[in-house]
């Protein structure tokens, strides 16, 4: 018959298990896969800068935000 497992001892298993397959993943992706960050221009093609662009892009619709 098996003995009753404490339920440190189960903790203890799951870690364990948990530890193996994020081990498992971050070796798979490996260090050659990391992408170098790129920076892009402030300005945009037209000269405007990025925020006068999305403003001019993004419009409200006629409801505002629900107040509840």
């Amino acid at each position: 018959m098996k003995d009753v497992l404490s339920s440190r001892n189960l903790i203890k298993r799951l870690h364990r298990r948990e530890k193996a397959t994020i081990d498992h993943l971050v070796s798979s992706i490996g260090a050659s896969n990391v992408a170098t960050p790129t920076r892009h221009s402030a300005f945009t093609d037209a000269g405007l800068s990025v925020e006068e662009q999305i403003r001019k892009a993004w419009h409200s619709g006629p409801v505002g935000l629900a107040v509840f």
